[in-house]
């Protein structure tokens, strides 16, 4: 089969990779003269890379994109038939699927369900939009995968079909991509469309995108207080509690992370996803109490002179500052901004306007998010993360956070949310190097 693979990241060159090793005929292509080449599949000759064009496409058997192609890119109306990396990997895995998709949450809960079931003595194994690639782990074969699903990722899928689908919480989110919400919901309620009835979809009860899916399979549902679906998990004098056919008490929920909302519903989630995979509770209880988090989420850099240091960085809508919101306590110096996905920073502002004691903008965004919010809470506009951090650091007193929640994509700066994160780790060692 010929088959052209869009897109020379990490997830491109595995694809490459792994179809040269399937027996298919390759062309990895790029719309930017690339800077690397993909290694073969035995770690041979590089596979060459070109420039691509329509004449490629219209070669193809099978078009399949990097994440961040647009459907709508004029030059894929040549393509017979186009598939995304995941649907590829889909095919070609032969262990049960647990997919988690959602637009908070989804990393911390993959982590947390890997963990687990690996505690548990499963053969499991984690990728997709965390790393590695689904495609990686097909020459491993692993009874279990465990997946982190992102809307982009769900839009050329045909036979995409997860044993236990999991959608943690859908908010305003790419609405640089999208034409409004309902396509977003659209593209997120995919990760459901070929579940039969022998499927577990597991679905957040309080949130009003997922009241009404369509879904043949047996829903679980979970919210902080007991839903009203007929199966599922909630949180009780600090433990998870199963209800339903899985009834039963559940792991206490402790750890040594710093416990906020989306931890709290992070932990649930897993928890109910183990429950579901017939884990012990005993099991769970351990991996949550040695959890540390996720790098670059809520994750304590430093506390200087009473004032503490926070780098959420993988906060990339405002759905995530949200969440990083409702953990703290008032006196917070939020550090917002970066490459604009359209989110509406407005109402997160009026909600917590009493906690939030300064808001220091960087990146292009930052002028919107000023109109938004300028009369709710005070608001300077920087030029960088050097400068953002020592304001914060001067407009803070001991007891206050200084959180790098940006709330937008960190492509107008920085390569990734993770190198903007070690920005702000820097500058605030830089600040300790200084008062010492």
């Amino acid at each position: 089969m010929r088959i052209v693979v869009w897109g020379t990241g990490v997830t491109g060159r595995a694809t490459a990779r792994e179809m040269i090793s399937q027996g298919h005929e390759v062309r990895l292509v790029d719309e930017n003269t690339p800077l690397r080449q993909g290694r073969s599949a035995s770690g041979g000759e590089d596979i060459p890379v070109k420039m691509v064009e329509a004449e490629d496409i219209k070669w193809a058997d099978i078009v399949i994109p990097s994440p961040g192609i647009p459907k709508d890119h004029p030059i894929l109306e040549y393509a017979t038939r186009i598939c995304s990396e995941i649907e590829v990997a889909y095919q070609l895995l032969s262990g049960k699927l647990i997919a988690v998709t959602g637009t908070n949450g989804k990393t911390t809960t993959v982590t947390l369900i890997y963990k687990i079931l690996d505690a548990a003595g499963l053969n499991v194994a984690q990728g997709g939009n965390i790393s590695p690639p689904l495609i990686s782990l097909v020459g491993s074969a692993p009874e279990i995968v465990i997946a982190e699903i992102s809307s982009f990722q769900l839009e050329w899928i045909e036979r995409f079909k997860p044993y236990i689908a999991v959608c943690m919480n859908i908010t305003p989110d790419h609405l640089d991509r999208y034409m409004g919400m309902e396509e977003y919901v659209t593209q997120k309620l995919r990760i459901f469309e070929n579940q039969g009835v022998g499927d577990l979809a597991v679905i957040n009860d309080n949130d009003t995108y997922l009241a009404n899916i369509k879904t043949k399979a047996k829903i679980a549902g979970f919210a902080l207080n007991k839903g009203k679906r007929e199966c599922g998990a909630y949180i009780k004098d600090g433990r998870v509690w199963f209800y339903g056919e899985i009834e039963g008490k559940g792991p206490l929920i402790e750890c040594a992370y710093p416990l906020g909302n989306g931890v709290i519903e992070d932990m649930l989630v897993s928890a109910l996803v183990a429950r579901l995979m017939g884990v012990d509770i005993p099991v769970m209880e351990d991996v949550f109490k040695k959890f540390k988090g996720i790098h670059h989420r809520m994750e304590l850099v430093a506390e200087i002179n009473g004032i503490k240091f926070i780098d959420d960085s993988k906060a990339t809508n405002v759905g995530a500052v949200e969440k990083a919101l409702s953990g703290l306590p008032s006196g917070i110096i939020l550090i917002l901004g970066g490459k604009d996905k359209g989110g509406d920073f407005s109402v997160v502002a009026s909600q917590y306007k009493a906690k939030i004691k300064k808001a220091i903008l960087i990146g292009q965004a930052s002028k919107r998010i000023e109109r938004e919010i300028s009369c709710f809470v005070d608001v300077e506009i920087v030029s960088g993360m050097e400068e953002a951090v020592g304001l914060a650091y001067l407009s803070a007193s001991p007891e206050d956070t200084v959180l790098l929640s940006p709330g937008c994509a960190s492509f107008d700066m920085f390569e990734s949310y993770a190198q903007r994160g070690e920005s702000f780790v820097r500058c605030v060692k830089n600040l300790i190097k200084n008062k010492n």
